[in-house]
């Protein structure tokens, strides 16, 4: 029998949402229902003084619209505990590129988070002004919007995109992951690879363990949560233990076909089933503390 302890005593948590913590068609759990143990797994790690992010590769609104939503269906959720792909990567830009002027092709999931952090956003009419391009997920893209992107690119500027996996995959069949789609479009006119600040990107881990006051050499106490291959990636990116729920995009073949340098530390059917194991302990471990 695989030991869980582990993930008993681990002091930080990063959960994916769609697909893992919500059932849903629509990127950051827009419009989905919670799985049964989602609400009550995020609520008991909290009370037991655990550190929880929920992080999703969602770019199209900001955290706290997201986060808001999973509030009003029972989630112990604090705006700043939401990471969104595009949130990351304005932290990616504002730590690694200061004071750069930067070009958006998104919605208002990219340009809040990047105004909270001070950075300059330049419109498609000052193009040749930017110092870098980033492309999320939007309803839709004009071709002036793309036109500029792609002129600023071939210009020299850096291009990041939130997410470059082809589809999405909320627990309720799958859809295009857009901001991948419209990115490898500017890469393919430009001849630029897009860099990725989404999971499971490097860019995504140093951030998040930033957030844990830790490195991927002092990361064994977090655990990354989530329903695909990204989120065991960004476990191993972060030098965190794995847990994989086949309850989004990863199904039970998925699973038995995955190499064993790519294997999950913990597989579980689902959230409720990490929430079955993982709770008691966190009970006790109050009871002692009062």
């Amino acid at each position: 029998m695989t030991d869980t302890g582990p993930l008993h005593a681990a002091r930080g948590w990063v959960f994916d949402v769609d697909g893992c913590l919500m059932r849903t068609a629509r990127a950051g759990g827009a419009g989905g229902t919670p799985f049964p143990g989602g609400v009550e797994l995020v609520g008991a790690l909290k009370d037991a003084g655990r550190q929880v992010v929920l992080c999703t590769n969602a770019s199209a609104q900001p955290p706290a619209r997201y986060a808001a939503h999973l509030r009003g269906l029972g989630f112990d959720v604090a705006d700043d505990e939401f990471v969104t792909a595009g949130s990351a990567a304005a932290d990616h830009v504002a730590a690694h590129h200061p004071g750069a002027r930067v070009l958006t092709l998104g919605a208002d999931g990219l340009t809040v988070p990047m105004a909270e952090r001070g950075i300059e956003l330049v419109d498609g009419a000052e193009a040749a002004r930017a110092d870098v391009v980033v492309v999320g997920a939007a309803d839709e893209y004009t071709t002036a919007d793309l036109n500029a992107a792609c002129l600023a690119v071939d210009a020299g500027a850096e291009l990041y995109v939130t997410v470059r996996t082809p589809w999405f995959h909320g627990g309720v069949g799958k859809s295009v992951a857009v901001s991948s789609a419209i990115g490898a479009a500017v890469s393919w006119v430009t001849g630029v690879e897009a860099q990725v600040t989404g999971k499971p990107s490097a860019a995504l881990a140093e951030r998040l363990l930033a957030r844990f006051d830790a490195t991927a050499e002092t990361a064994a106490d977090l655990v990354v949560v989530g329903d695909h291959t990204a989120e065991l990636e960004l476990a191993r990116a972060m030098g965190a233990r794995s847990v994989l729920v086949l309850s989004g995009a990863t199904t039970h073949d998925g699973l038995a076909d995955l190499p064993p340098p790519s294997a999950p530390d913990f597989a579980f059917p689902d959230i409720g089933t990490v929430h079955d194991l993982v709770r008691p302990h966190l009970t006790a471990a109050l009871g002692a503390r009062s």
